[in-house]
């Protein structure tokens, strides 16, 4: 347990950072960039690198090979070989879906760019995204590198690189957009000048490049120290490559649902209008809970549940499944409440600063208001899959996850005409919400030892100190009622912390162990 704490702490650390630079990356964009036609199109372009690597490469290795890294660990005399085959032969694959991917950049964007808003220029529009994404989707091969170094190293119980290279990917974002007023561009700066201006159009190609290869980089520099010895093998037909090609059969599925989702989500904010830009600033507040309170505990606990299903240990396996998600749950709840009710002011306290206008901020508080119903759900549900990956059971989450991206189309299509980026943002919430129920009841079938009675109760509990912490909040934040500047920082501090009070409070008063052993666990590893 207190390797286990310990681990949690560095990965809670470096999470934490990492999120914490990742907002301060998107708050110097909204003050360089602004709300604009431009803004969307750089998320459209920064967009396909990550579908195009998660649809080929990466939905393959994050969901396969911690658990089998983890038991080829075990078998260090069969080690070398195994680890040898997988990388060389992903590394084989990297480069060729980069290079193609890198040709076929006009194509990929267009995808992005299916319903432009009628008052932006669609030509322009899709030239500066094109432009932007044939350097973007270079990352392609540098997530590949990251995703199998940190793999390595998590299985071998070796988190900080992995923890902690994000941060470096940050810094080097911000650096290049703090540089864009000084390339000669417009404030801010227009789509046309990204074709016309190769000084912006570099430094915001290397804005999010540069740091994503410095990322790998420095992840593999880790593997190299750690004495992991890696040669460059390809063997497309070895024992250990099939192996992972057969786990990951049904997450290529997983992904493909992932991604129609993405792309259909994206063309329905309008692209151009500005509320992509604002549905990914809100996405990006939305899941800073999820990284800095859910993220470190699934990640040392994957591990932890495969190596327990590898000793066919299904009680310890259900009592850690268990403890993940009342834990993911009594975190990730309150803060659902809080961006819920605070959204406003939040948004205009982080991001309301030079080309970022009082327009751009009420667009994006809707769409927070949107995600924020769904931060628990979004976060017990991934939790949950993880149960079925240290199974090595892939098609069940495939399946539950074609659910999901179903409900949040539908729902999405139902609700923007109405509701704007606040429909899409409730789709997205409601979808996750429905399916974290559903996976949980699919995983008690197959786990009958995790008994969701118990569950069940330890949750409601918390719902009830959570509404109270609704009601506290909506009390102290009406008193103040800014949305900018310090009397808005004033009425998120002061309204969160009484809020927080009154829910540990009302954990307490209606029984739930929860907090108790919380609270004693933290004290324990405070004293250590």
């Amino acid at each position: 347990m207190a390797g286990l704490i310990r681990s949690n702490l560095v990965v809670a650390s470096g999470t934490a950072v990492s999120r914490i630079t990742g907002l301060v990356r998107i708050v110097i964009f909204g003050m360089v960039i602004g709300q604009t036609a431009l803004a969307d199109a750089f998320d459209g372009a920064n967009n396909a690198p990550n579908a195009i690597y998660e649809l080929f490469i990466g939905g393959v290795l994050s969901a396969s090979l911690v658990p089998l890294f983890a038991r080829l660990v075990d078998n260090d005399h069969k080690e070398n070989n195994d680890i040898d085959a997988i990388v060389s032969t992903a590394l084989y694959v990297l480069i060729s879906v980069t290079v193609v991917a890198v040709l076929a950049a006009p194509a990929i964007f267009h995808l992005f760019s299916l319903n432009p808003a009628s008052a932006v220029d669609a030509d322009a529009y899709r030239e500066a995204g094109t432009a932007l994404t044939r350097i973007f989707l270079v990352q392609i091969f540098f997530y590949g590198i990251s995703a199998i170094t940190s793999a390595l190293l998590n299985a071998r119980r070796q988190f900080f690189a992995a923890a902690w290279s994000p941060v470096l990917a940050n810094i080097v974002a911000i650096a290049f957009l703090l540089y864009i007023p000084s390339v000669g561009a417009a404030s801010p700066p227009q789509l046309g000048e990204v074709v016309s201006n190769n000084s912006l159009l570099w430094t915001l190609g290397l804005s999010t490049t540069a740091g994503i290869a410095l990322m790998a980089i420095t992840q593999l520099l880790a593997v190299r120290r750690s004495g992991i010895p890696i040669s460059f093998r390809p063997q497309f037909r070895h024992p250990a490559v099939a192996r992972l090609i057969r786990l990951s059969t049904w997450t290529l599925g997983y992904v493909v649902a992932n991604q129609i989702a993405l792309v259909v989500i994206k063309n329905l904010a309008s692209p151009g209008s500005g509320w992509v830009d604002a549905y990914a600033k809100a996405f990006v507040i939305f899941q800073l809970p999820h990284g800095l309170l859910a993220v470190s505990l699934a990640t040392t606990l994957v591990p932890e549940l495969s190596r327990l299903i590898h000793l066919d240990d299904e009680a310890a396996f259900a009592r850690r499944m268990n403890d993940g998600i009342r834990y993911t749950a009594m975190l990730t709840i309150p803060a659902a409440v809080g961006l819920f009710l605070l959204a406003k002011p939040i948004v205009g306290t982080l991001l309301q600063h030079g080309n970022f206008d009082q327009v751009a901020t009420s667009n994006t508080a809707r769409a927070l208001s949107g995600l924020a119903l769904g931060v628990a759900g979004f976060s017990v549900y991934l939790f949950v899959l993880r149960g079925f990956y240290a199974r090595n059971d892939t098609r069940t989450p495939f399946l539950i996850n074609l659910v999901e991206n179903a409900l949040n189309i539908v729902f999405a299509l139902l609700l923007v005409d109405r509701f704007d980026v606040l429909g899409l943002g409730i789709a997205y919430s409601l979808a996750y919400l429905i399916s974290a129920a559903i996976a949980l009841l699919v995983l008690h079938r197959s786990t009958p030892s995790l008994q969701l009675s118990p569950l069940l109760v330890s949750i409601l509990r918390i719902v009830g100190a959570a509404a109270l912490m609704a009601a506290t909040i909506r009390l102290t934040s009406g008193l103040i009622g800014s949305n900018v500047g310090v009397a808005a920082l004033t009425r998120i501090v002061v309204s969160s912390c009484l809020g927080l009070l009154m829910y540990v409070i009302g954990l307490l008063a209606f029984g739930a162990p929860d907090i108790r052993h919380f609270v004693l666990s933290k004290m324990t590893k405070s004293s250590r």
